[in-house]
């Protein structure tokens, strides 16, 4: 496993993007995404959103986090994009062997690591409410299922958005729809 980079390595490959990779045009660019869509998705460095599902640069906000969860975070972040910047269409993307499928099942290892590295006391970690917080889920496509619905049931999105979930299988590349989670308006 590599090192992780430095502030200089960071700072290094930005003025290598801007001498060889920058485009002015991206300056000039809509806020508002070309496709009008957003994208919830895990943050498994795995999975090149934009590549998996042939999206260009600026064709869809990407909302990425642990596990694609519909947290205060992401859920804010639709909002902003539904309402300010024209997203018409949200597709919550899950992906198959996710981490997050063993957080707090079993697998404690994130809780054994914060009280290792804080010094906060692992009962204090391991209470049943800061595991709920952590948002583990047994099954992924359940996960995009549910992730949908509260999507499609939230008081402040439009009855007219376009609303589905899709799983990305790691194995083959290949992405799937989730059975029951595709809510397209009428």
């Amino acid at each position: 496993m590599d090192e992780p980079p430095s502030l200089q390595d960071l700072l290094d490959g930005n003025a290598r993007f801007v001498a060889e990779g920058w485009e002015p045009s991206d300056a000039e660019m809509s806020a508002w995404p070309v496709k009008r869509l957003a994208v919830v998705a895990c943050m498994d460095t795995r999975n090149a959103v934009e590549r998996v599902l042939g999206l260009a640069h600026g064709d869809a906000k990407i909302i990425r986090n642990a596990g694609a969860l519909l947290d205060d975070g992401t859920l804010r972040s639709l909002l902003v994009a539904v309402h300010l910047l024209g997203v018409q269409e949200v597709c919550v993307l899950g992906h198959t062997d996710c981490g997050m499928t063993r957080v707090g099942r079993g697998d404690f290892s994130i809780a054994n690591n914060i009280a290792r590295t804080t010094g906060v006391p692992l009962s204090e970690v391991m209470r049943p409410d800061f595991q709920r917080w952590l948002g583990g889920f047994e099954d992924v496509e359940a996960h995009v299922r549910r992730s949908v619905e509260l999507v499609r049931r939230h008081p402040y999105l439009p009855d007219d958005l376009a609303v589905y979930g899709l799983v990305y299988d790691n194995a083959t590349g290949r992405v799937r729809p989730v059975a029951g989670a595709e809510t397209v308006p009428a």
